[in-house]
């Protein structure tokens, strides 16, 4: 059966005809945690550091503290939101070898917000930080 040239037309305008389905949109693509790398560093003449200074996660990255300095630093967070219990994450462990690391997987216990953190010897230095977690999951 031939289709009339109206037929045609609305279909190429309109899409199928009425019966026909496509398929259902795809789901966007998920993106796979992160690994967030944050050097803890002294460097002259700029002083003793976490660099970068400030980092933004989502739930699933984790954050990575390396050691790649001689002397020993820590990370304890000092300002999060109200309405967060870090525990026992609240103050990591002194990492006094150059290439230790220290991981924080940003997880349900971390809600959206600021959580501002310290070296705890090196705090009278200006060596602080910010993990900004963001809303959202990967």
């Amino acid at each position: 059966m031939a289709r009339s040239p109206l037929v045609a037309l609305l279909i190429a305008c309109f899409g199928s005809p009425v019966g026909a389905q496509s398929a259902p949109p795809a789901p966007p693509p998920s993106t796979p945690p992160r690994v967030i790398v944050v050097r803890m560093v002294e460097r002259v003449p700029y002083g003793i550091a976490f660099e970068p200074a400030r980092v933004s996660a989502q739930p699933g990255d984790t954050v990575r503290f390396v050691q790649a300095g001689g002397m020993p630093h820590n990370v304890e967070f000092r300002s999060i939101p109200a309405a967060v219990d870090l525990g026992e994450r609240r103050v990591g462990p002194m990492l006094v070898s150059i290439g230790q690391t220290y991981d924080i997987v940003i997880d349900g216990g971390f809600l959206p917000g600021k959580y501002v953190y310290v070296c705890t010897p090196h705090e009278g230095f200006g060596m602080a930080g910010i993990i900004y977690v963001e809303e959202g999951a990967r």
